[in-house]
């Protein structure tokens, strides 16, 4: 699938037992698997061999279903998409067509089979994937394409949902990251952004319903660096966008959020296009909280995102639930650079 000289490659192989593709270069690798959602489960930096997803060791890997829970049964680490809402809903009267529709916990794409519908190395040495998927809950078709670029640290991700009916179509969206961390590293977000806490765990040096601007609470603590918690110590919180980047960037300004490792120099950002991709949530779990009632994990999760809210039938008692034209495509991109 790749030319003899080229410096990028896409490889079949095997992750426990699942069929996948590895995709490298000279600055990185990752893996992924089409049968579970196209779940990236694996992104390094090659230099030091750096992995920077976590992944779960109590939760295999399986299919999922739509009456599934995703934090109970799916919790697996690596890097899922969530579409058309992150926690399950019921969509209210004001989403016409769709009023009275339950959509699952963590959206419909994560654990189900994608169709792989490019998987090449360009003459330019650009690797590329495509998957996509039809989905169930709404009439739409969503597709994903990896870019990697063949001598940087650099992918590019591409979206493109496609409305196959007559009627506007709502969604919400969020690319959701599970990062591994360590005591010390530090969490990159734009200067003042406005975020709310919708969730905080008791132990938590800020409380649910709070807003602040990055990177201090309403209690003075700094989020910018990951703490060094004991586990018997910690704390767990979500922050999402009060609102969209344009409180602290030009539209043409990159918002670029990410992680930075000081011990190593090395760094994984997201840089982000505001007029595609205005929010962010985050998921610190700082020991704080597992799904599976067991051990709380120590881990974060770093999501771009298309919709503030946790579920997207509050966004439409907001009245700012996104949403697809009928018979139309609603595209969008970013790059995830790794130095």
């Amino acid at each position: 699938m790749s030319p003899g000289n080229s410096t990028t490659s896409i490889t079949p192989c095997h992750i426990e037992g699942i069929p996948a593709y590895r995709i490298e270069n000279p600055k990185l690798s990752l893996a992924v698997i089409p049968e579970l959602g196209g779940k990236i489960v694996s992104l390094q930096s090659n230099a030091l061999q750096t992995e920077w997803l976590w992944k779960s060791d109590r939760t295999p890997y399986q299919k999922a279903e739509l009456d599934h829970s995703y934090t109970q049964q799916h919790d697996t680490g690596g890097i899922d998409e969530c579409f058309p809402s992150v926690d399950a809903c019921q969509l209210p009267k004001s989403a016409g067509a769709y009023a009275g529709l339950s959509l699952p916990d963590h959206g419909e794409l994560y654990g189900r089979p994608w169709e792989v519908t490019t998987c090449a190395v360009g003459q330019d040495h650009w690797a590329t994937l495509t998957l996509k998927r039809h989905c169930t809950t709404l009439p739409c078709e969503f597709e994903r394409t990896l870019l990697v670029a063949p001598r940087e640290g650099l992918i590019e991700f591409q979206y493109r949902i496609r409305n196959h009916s007559d009627s506007h179509v709502p969604f919400s969206w969020c690319m959701h990251p599970a990062l591994r961390i360590e005591p010390g590293m530090r969490l990159r977000l734009p200067v003042n952004h406005q975020l709310h806490c919708s969730f905080a765990s008791d132990d938590a040096p800020l409380s649910t319903g709070d807003i602040f601007p990055w990177p201090t609470t309403a209690s003075g603590f700094d989020l910018s660096t990951i703490p060094d918690q004991h586990p018997s110590q910690g704390f767990a919180a979500k922050l999402l966008s009060h609102r969209d980047f344009f409180d602290c960037r030009q539209q043409n300004e990159m918002a670029v959020i990410g992680l930075e490792n000081p011990s190593t120099g090395e760094t994984l950002c997201f840089e982000l296009p505001p007029s595609e991709i205005p929010q962010i949530a985050l998921w610190l779990n700082y020991h704080g909280w597992a799904g599976d009632g067991g051990i709380p994990y120590f881990n974060l999760v770093l999501e771009p995102a298309i919709g503030n809210a946790d579920s997207l039938s509050t966004l439409f008692q907001r009245n700012t639930a996104p949403s697809i034209a009928p018979s139309a495509t609603r595209a969008w991109s970013f790059k995830l650079r790794l130095t």
